[in-house]
């Protein structure tokens, strides 16, 4: 959908995504055309009318070049041109800000209708258009607009709804147009409220903006009102609570169901009610249902704010200091701007603001904040506020106002309470016993309802339980993650998906055309959060993609030779995670983005390697005079957690034939592995490395009819050992160290 708003601003999306047409001329095309549809112009009155002061030739070939310009930019479908004529395709599919305002719209309308058509009116047509149609046109919609609005005043009035009346009135006044309409419906409100003593001010601020502006005094309507108001002469119904509006709720509504999340909607829930908490943000990283879970918990307080519960996307703001408007759209707060022609000067906008949200009980949604935020807090010129400073501001000016932000790092502001967010739940392995109660797993929830949107009747079953909860574990639970994963049951079963998955972090990625461009894929959402890291923080994430199972500050800092400040920005930019057990950990589709960037230069990554491979012998060799006494316990336990870790530093001594690593890791993890019973894997491990270092093996190892003999390892290894001095002799250091090796594999059998 092409969505069109000329209303205070020129303002141009498709499908949600904000379009740039640089142009002017090009602008006032679009502008013309859409204003007057569905007519079509000749393009010899198109080209004199937006280009007067130039020739026929030049005109017209100024006209071809805006049409151009557009058709690039918003796409042939909304224009109907040939050689003579051109005009705005009305039957395409779009929306236009000044047709809300002007049609469908009498006195019959229910008073929420008159609401909504005023609120579209953000200022004048066009502001900095000064071409003589334009001006025409913003007469005649600042009219309607006037119109609207005393219609909608004299119903609330009527209905003696006086809260609402103050606050129109006060936005019509607002635009600086002296309506005395708006000041009388003020009047009353203020009266209706029993606010006696504001009756007198609202007409003293009449008489000085008509004296200023006209200079006339109030015409004899407005005095009479004022004298009968003070003297006490008219009674106003008084407004009773049950005559209270419910609070507006401006969320956007969502095309899916909401799965999952239950207990983190209670939490947040408690965060939102407390008091004292006054900004908190919910963190995570790309494609982790921050958005929707915001909505969700910000829709569970629609009643709870009574000016209102808000969403503002800022998705598509590539300004830091243009946040202003955004929110003052969301919140339909209209600045007062005039002409900059006219001899008057207007509050810097943050202040106009800032003035309106100072008495609100408001919760205000951000939504994407983190490609927004600035190195430093404040920027040099008044006017300018980025979304850190101006939500400081917030905290500290409003104090009933309550900012619930959604971010990949934190905005690190005094006050801010951080609400972590992870992925959805999964089974970590299918036990039996588990199989009737898979499906309250959130994780599987969500890829059965998403699978079962492409294809119809989708389920369950034996033959798919154990694929669909490999696909949740690969993405590590991420909902995104999730979808896209299940689109694809259309094409392919959930087994070939996670064979897919495994192969390419490519394969995440989605055609719908109602998905965001920045979450059409994984990939993106990785992109986009890449670009917001410093060089250093690169270089350290992508060392750390190497790590298994999670790591240590210490692990991490030995081998990265970072800095605690970078993996604590990490951190706040959602790419680590600290747990309470004193290590970090990595989501699994963030690891393998981050290895394949490390794999694009394979000599770094090779030195990562080999820091991993020898920090991780260096620490099994520490735990070998605990592995028998006392302490055998503690050194199998820290070994347990770091057995990814392990088997990944292994298996590269082994294939870079790194000798003194292997010496240092084959007593300890062969220990390891028989005080644990893990016999078959710890066989298998030795001899794999056995086979590497060049053991021929027995014809048949490990099928059913041939097993290892003891007495026949014992045999072997006592050869190989016997021979280990002629091969120190000879310098041959890979029977040495295969003939440690099969000193312990025959310890299994």
């Amino acid at each position: 959908m092409l969505d069109i708003r000329l209303l205070g601003k020129f303002e141009v999306k498709l499908d949600r995504e904000l379009v740039e047409i640089p142009s002017r001329p090009a602008q006032s095309l679009l502008a013309y055309l859409i204003l007057n549809a569905p007519k079509s112009y000749r393009r010899e009155n198109l080209a004199g009318l937006l280009w007067p002061d130039s020739d026929e030739p030049n005109a017209r070939n100024n006209l071809r070049q805006a049409l151009w310009r557009l058709r690039k930019s918003v796409g042939d479908e909304f224009f109907l041109s040939d050689k003579i004529s051109v005009g705005f395709n009305a039957q395409s599919d779009y929306q236009f800000d000044v047709d809300l305002l002007q049609n469908g719209v009498d006195e019959t309308a229910p008073v929420e209708a008159l609401m909504r058509t005023v609120a579209v009116y953000e200022d004048k047509l066009l502001p900095g258009f000064y071409d003589e149609w334009v001006m025409l046109e913003q007469e005649r919609l600042q009219a309607i607009y006037e119109d609207r609005m005393q219609m909608l005043l004299d119903r609330l009035v009527e209905e003696a709804r006086w809260r609402e009346t103050r606050e129109w009135a006060e936005q019509w006044i607002a635009r600086g147009l002296i309506p005395e309409p708006g000041y009388r419906a003020l009047m009353m409100a203020q009266a209706g409220l029993g606010h006696q003593a504001s009756v007198a001010a609202v007409f003293q601020r009449c008489v000085e903006a008509l004296n200023e502006e006209l200079g006339v005094e109030p015409s004899p309507e407005t005095q009479d009102l004022w004298q009968r108001l003070v003297s006490g002469e008219m009674v106003l119904r008084p407004q009773k609570n049950g005559d209270k509006p419910a609070p507006p709720v401006k969320l956007p509504t969502q095309p899916t169901p909401f799965v999952g999340r239950e207990d983190e909607l209670s939490q947040l829930t408690t965060l939102l009610t407390d008091p004292t908490l006054r900004l908190v943000t919910i963190l995570g990283s790309g494609g982790m249902g921050k958005t929707r879970l915001a909505i969700e918990a910000a829709k569970a307080q629609s009643k709870a704010f009574t000016d209102g519960v808000y969403f503002v996307s800022l998705a598509s703001l590539d300004d830091p200091f243009r946040i202003i408007s955004p929110i003052a759209e969301a919140i339909n707060f209209t600045f007062h701007v005039r002409d900059q022609r006219e001899s008057w000067e207007a509050d810097y906008q943050v202040e106009q603001l800032m003035n309106h949200l100072r008495q609100k009980q408001m919760l205000l949604v951000l939504d994407n904040v983190e490609h927004l935020l600035t190195s430093t807090l404040s920027s040099p010129e008044a006017w300018k506020k980025g979304p850190e400073e101006l939500v400081a501001d917030i905290i500290r000016d409003a104090p009933k106002m309550k900012i619930l932000a959604t971010s990949r790092e934190r905005l690190s502001l005094q006050g801010e309470t951080l609400f972590a967010l992870d992925g959805l739940q999964f089974p970590k392995q299918l036990q039996p016993e588990e199989r009737p109660d898979i499906e309250t797993y959130s994780a599987v929830q969500l890829f059965v309802k998403s699978a079962g949107r492409v294809r119809s009747g989708f389920e369950l079953t034996s033959d798919n339980l154990a694929s669909v909860i490999d696909i949740c574990r690969l993405v590590d639970g991420i909902p995104l993650g999730i979808e896209l994963a299940a689109v694809w049951v259309e094409l392919l079963s959930p087994a070939e998906i996670v064979t897919e998955i495994q192969n390419s972090l490519d394969f995440l990625e989605t055609t719908l055309r109602d998905i965001p461009n920045r979450q059409r894929s994984m990939r993106l959402i990785f992109e986009s959060t890449w670009k917001r890291l410093t060089e250093t923080e690169r270089e350290v994430f992508q060392q750390l993609s190497i790590f298994r199972g999670g790591f240590t500050r210490q692990a991490a800092q030995t081998i990265t030779a970072t800095s605690l400040p970078v993996l604590m920005a990490l951190v706040n930019k959602s790419l680590l995670r600290p747990d309470f057990q004193g290590r970090y950990q990595i989501h699994e589709l963030l690891r393998q983005f981050g290895l394949d960037r490390l794999t694009k230069f394979p000599p770094a990554e090779a030195e990562a390697r080999d820091r991993h491979c020898a920090y991780f012998a260096a620490f099994l060799k520490r735990q070998e005079a605990d592995m028998v006494g006392p302490n055998q316990g503690k050194a199998l336990d820290e070994i347990e957690i770091e057995i990814d870790n392990v088997r990944a530093a292994s298996n590269w001594a082994v294939a870079q034939a790194k000798f003194d690593e292997i010496e240092q890791l084959v007593e300890s993890l062969c220990e390891f592995y028989r005080t644990r019973g893990e016999i078959d894997e710890g066989g298998e491990f030795f001899h794999s490395i056995a086979l590497t270092l060049g053991w021929p093996g027995w014809p048949g190892y490990y099928t059913p009819k041939i097993l290892p003999d003891s007495r026949q390892t014992f045999d072997e290894t006592m050869h190989i050992l016997g021979s280990d001095a002629s091969s120190r002799e000879n310098n041959d250091r890979t029977q040495a160290i295969l003939g440690k090796v099969l000193a312990r594999f025959s310890r299994f059998y």
